[in-house]
């Protein structure tokens, strides 16, 4: 089975996350403060999918696990032409996706500050110019 690379997956999370904002617009702007919270949830939940894609079924080549040194699985397989390591299971030898990890992270952080920052009396508001963040006070 061949892997989709680890920015086309982060961008397909990144979008079906931001995609929701535009549906929920106009919810959003007679005040329910429930659709941040579930666009916050979202983003938290496909962040720390994508964190954990990236650490397990989408693995990288080009860093090693644990304790290996880097070049590790590329030496394992060139030794699988060898009768004698050709059962060698050299994809344990595969590190994390960094790229994917992080961007995950990232997004998963993006999630969860929005979770944080609405609540009943604080609002969030993306636009073309910018991001907005009010609060109301009550006396």
């Amino acid at each position: 089975m061949k892997h989709q690379p680890a920015s086309r997956i982060v961008s397909v999370f990144v979008v079906l996350v931001i995609s929701t904002v535009p549906a929920f617009a106009q919810q959003k702007s007679s005040g329910d403060h429930e659709t941040s919270r579930w666009i916050g949830l979202a983003a938290a939940a496909a962040g720390t999918a994508v964190a954990v894609l990236g650490t397990t079924a989408f693995k990288s080549d080009k860093t090693a696990s644990g304790n290996t040194p880097v070049g590790s699985f590329q030496a394992c397989e060139a030794l699988r032409v060898n009768p004698v390591y050709a059962g060698n299971q050299c994809d344990v030898l595969k590190g994390p996706n960094r790229p994917m990890v992080w961007s995950g992270v990232a997004i998963a952080g993006a999630g969860l500050t929005i979770l944080a920052v609405t609540s009943t009396n604080q609002t969030i508001a993306i636009g073309p110019r910018g991001i907005r963040f009010t609060r109301r006070l009550s006396f």
